[in-house]
């Protein structure tokens, strides 16, 4: 995901010609829909959450084991106080990409903050755009929440790949992010009657 492509609408395309290239571009033309998480999309969006993270390889290695039950994500997403927001990005009635966040609240600064969890739009025609909008609500729903601020993280390779296009108010920051998986522990305590 470019940062540009978050923020800046796509060149439009050159007109296609032929009969099946003009359909495809009517069809391509349609935007796609995002929306938020409805409980009924459950399924889809495991599903696009398990895809993402099988394409995102070792990067996420260190945060351990997928959690092989979803109730905790459904509660954060639909039980108050919610926890977590998501939005599902559909094109031709297909999901296609989603978007997840939470909120949080600084010590140091001493108010809320939002921060983009994670953002996948599988290849498409589209898929700049629709990882453009799904930020856009991510970042809409940051204002709305009176957040002081909006804060994603980036895999090392992507961000090296964006650095040069992000906005000049985007600060990167000099943090270390350390990760300490502990489902193994918790087993192992479990195990041991503990």
């Amino acid at each position: 995901m470019s940062a540009s492509a978050l923020l800046h609408p796509l060149p439009s395309s050159p007109p296609v010609v032929g009969r099946v290239r003009r359909f495809a571009s009517r069809a391509a033309a349609v935007p796609a829909a995002i929306r938020p998480v409805r409980a009924g999309d459950c399924e889809t969006l495991l599903r696009l959450c398990r895809e993402h993270a099988e394409g995102a390889g070792s990067e996420r290695t260190p945060f351990g084991p997928r959690c092989s039950d979803a109730r905790d994500l459904v509660e954060a997403l639909f039980d108050p106080p919610v926890r977590v927001w998501a939005w599902i990005a559909e094109a031709e009635g297909e999901a296609i990409g989603y978007a997840g966040a939470l909120a949080g609240c600084s010590l140091l600064e001493g108010g809320n903050y939002f921060q983009l969890e994670s953002l996948y739009v599988r290849a498409h025609p589209q898929a700049q755009d629709i990882e453009r909008r799904l930020f856009l609500r991510a970042l809409r729903m940051a204002r709305t929440l009176g957040c002081l601020n909006l804060q994603w993280r980036l895999p090392a390779v992507q961000a090296a790949r964006v650095e040069a296009q992000l906005p000049a108010a985007a600060v990167r920051t000099a943090l270390v992010h350390y990760v300490l998986p502990l489902a193994d522990q918790a087993a192992g305590r479990a195990a041991h009657g503990g």
